[in-house]
């Protein structure tokens, strides 16, 4: 007989903020944060020639990835960012997760 000894949930977000967009992937196990993972995209815009003339096209172009596994944070970014923006906005949507998580609070009745 098969005996479930644990069970994943994996939740897909986005942040866009500051010229950034931030891919969250998380993983559950039951209501416990198991990893969570964000890639880093800087927003672009470049002129590209079009049969109607040059236009204005915006693209994303990765610039690092922030994830934290096992007690363990770690952000990777390509050499010229700046890090401590990232920071704060890593730490801001480890926070969002974890209100997400915790359990309602509960009404006192009378």
């Amino acid at each position: 007989m098969l005996v479930e000894t644990s069970r994943t949930t994996e939740v897909r977000g986005e942040v866009i903020t500051d010229g950034y967009a931030y891919g969250v992937t998380y993983k559950l196990n039951g209501n416990e944060l198991v990893k969570l993972h964000c890639d880093v995209n800087k927003k672009v815009s470049e002129e590209v020639e079009t049969p109607e003339g040059k236009q204005t096209v915006e693209s994303r172009k990765s610039v690092g990835i922030m994830f934290r596994e096992s007690g363990n944070k770690q952000i990777s970014l390509q050499e010229g960012e700046e890090i401590a923006p990232h920071v704060v906005v890593f730490e801001q949507i480890l926070s969002d997760v974890a209100a997400l998580l915790a359990p309602a609070p509960v009404k006192a009745t009378e």
